[in-house]
């Protein structure tokens, strides 16, 4: 059996070799194809390493404009100054005791803007207060708040709404068409926790 396959093999070999000894056109078109697949293979390669010389150039002009800017005096000025609005806006932010108090300030901050904007037929409810991610010392609320706006009063809205940024934001707005616009808004509420008192926790927990 291997010896009639191995002939087999040897005689298909031998009628390939023979045509190709034989057929000048088929030697031609087997040697522009491998010549194309070269020419294809270089272009490729060159393609990226034009690619790689374009995406280093452009760093390196990058990593120059950075520097000139290192060396400018007013840029360290700039950040100090950000760097001093970031604490202030981080004094600013509310500190609450616990999870309760969270979601009454939650809740007097809509019902109190609710009554500033003439919201009619408001209706707020509070969720559950949950940990920020990365940032132990802060908590957040998400609140939902529908109602009714008096006729152009979506302006007021959203102006009240931007005074609260950044610990105050919305995730979701949504008024409808009418004269008197049906509006529902989520709005996402950050505070701060009040640092524990240790000795009053202790003298609440003693007999």
């Amino acid at each position: 059996m291997n010896r009639e396959f191995s002939g087999r093999l040897r005689e298909q070999w031998a009628s390939a070799r023979h045509q190709w000894d034989g057929n000048r056109r088929l030697r031609l078109a087997v040697l522009a194809i491998m010549a194309f697949a070269g020419l294809h293979v270089l272009a490729a390669l060159d393609d990226r390493r034009i690619e790689a010389m374009s995406r280093y150039d452009k760093d390196l002009q990058l990593r120059e404009r950075l520097q000139l800017v290192a060396e400018q005096p007013e840029w360290m000025e700039r950040a100090s100054e950000a760097e001093a609005e970031l604490a202030m806006l981080h004094r600013q932010i509310l500190q609450v005791a616990s999870a309760g108090q969270a979601q009454a300030e939650a809740r007097a901050w809509l019902t109190e803007f609710a009554a500033s904007i003439g919201l009619a037929e408001t209706s707020i409810k509070v969720e559950n207060v949950l940990d920020v991610p990365g940032r132990e010392e802060l908590r957040q609320v998400l609140a939902r708040m529908d109602g009714r706006l008096p006729a152009f009063g979506q302006a007021a809205l959203v102006r009240g709404l931007s005074r609260g940024l950044p610990w105050i934001q919305v995730e979701r707005l949504e008024i409808d068409q009418t004269s008197t616009p049906r509006v529902s808004v989520v709005v996402r509420f950050y505070y701060k926790r009040a640092p524990v008192d240790v000795t009053a926790t202790g003298q609440e927990a003693s007999p």
